[in-house]
């Protein structure tokens, strides 16, 4: 007979998450884990294989935050400009998130870089600039590339608490770059 459930996988995720999200990915370990839920590792591997399953329960769940910012921009008035806005608010908002999505190096649990091929929510993004702007594929996609560079930047400094820029600061030096790069384009 199979061990008695003391813990649901949903709230060992939910107290791993919160870890996560306080601490950053680096404390969670099967006994930070344990004490938080006031039990041994033993219900941790009952309902999970590893703490790498754990963890990669952890940044699905932090996938799901992250997209609530971006569907949250895609509704806005400006929704391309909303999109790096809200990146650069999670970053804020969530910063050992942010770092385990957007600054992690571990291949299996975290994007690969943040323009396009890396964010799953980056299509409908793009989708949204070729819409919005009225541009071919490829030109949209080299607005992105380097509007996402600079809102990367911009993010990491929120993310690191050494940004010494407003979020009113950040939206006019988005459009700034925006409008330089769409000059660019139409002079290029």
């Amino acid at each position: 007979m199979p061990p008695k459930v003391k813990f649901s996988k949903d709230k060992i995720t939910s107290v791993a998450f919160n870890m996560v999200r306080k601490h950053g990915i680096d404390f969670l370990s099967a006994r930070s884990l344990a004490a938080e839920l006031g039990a041994s590792t033993a219900p941790i591997f009952t309902a999970f294989q590893s703490i790498e399953e754990v963890q990669y329960a952890v940044i699905l769940k932090a996938k799901e935050l992250y997209a609530s910012y971006i569907n949250r921009a895609l509704s806005g008035e400006l929704p391309f400009k909303e999109t790096g806005l809200e990146y650069i608010r999670f970053a804020a908002d969530e910063p050992e998130l942010f770092k385990l999505l957007f600054m992690s190096s571990g291949e299996n649990h975290s994007f690969t870089h943040y323009f396009p091929a890396g964010d799953e929510n980056a299509d409908t993004v793009l989708e949204t600039v070729k819409n919005c702007y009225g541009m071919e594929e490829e030109k949209a996609k080299s607005l992105y590339n380097h509007l996402s560079v600079y809102v990367h930047g911009i993010a990491v400094l929120f993310a690191q608490r050494q940004c010494v820029f407003t979020m009113n600061d950040v939206s006019g030096m988005l459009t700034e770059v925006f409008k330089a790069l769409t000059k660019e384009e139409e002079n290029g």
